[in-house]
């Protein structure tokens, strides 16, 4: 069979994949670099990279604002590298943001006062 880059996966015969393995496999090991692994832990790690209180990584847990693993047990893990770009990917406020959020809030507390 003549085999090219239109050839569909479907019209190819066990046969003809094994002997595109065989050509495709180096004779020589190749070295491909291993990756570090994902770092991965509970509230002990989120403390340590994120600085925050553990009482606030369980309000952020519970709000779902950061990224984390609910084990089938209940059980909470956190990434290393996933609390680093939900870190990253805060910015700053302007001063009318600031300003606009002020607004919000004391509006909302003369809500709840009436």
């Amino acid at each position: 069979m003549n085999i090219n880059e239109n050839t569909r996966l479907i019209d190819l015969k066990v046969s003809d994949l094994l002997n595109i393995l065989k050509e495709a496999t180096p004779s020589q090991p190749v070295n491909i670099p291993i990756q570090e692994a994902e770092e991965i832990g509970g509230y002990d790690l989120a403390v340590r990279v994120t600085g925050y209180a553990r009482q606030t990584l369980y309000q952020l847990k519970s709000s779902g604002n950061i990224p984390h693993i609910t084990l089938p047990n209940g059980g909470v893990r956190f990434s290393k590298k996933e609390i680093i770009n939900w870190l990253m990917g805060h910015h700053s406020l302007s001063s009318d943001q600031i300003k606009q959020k002020a607004d919000d809030i004391i509006f909302k507390r003369k809500l709840r006062r009436k």
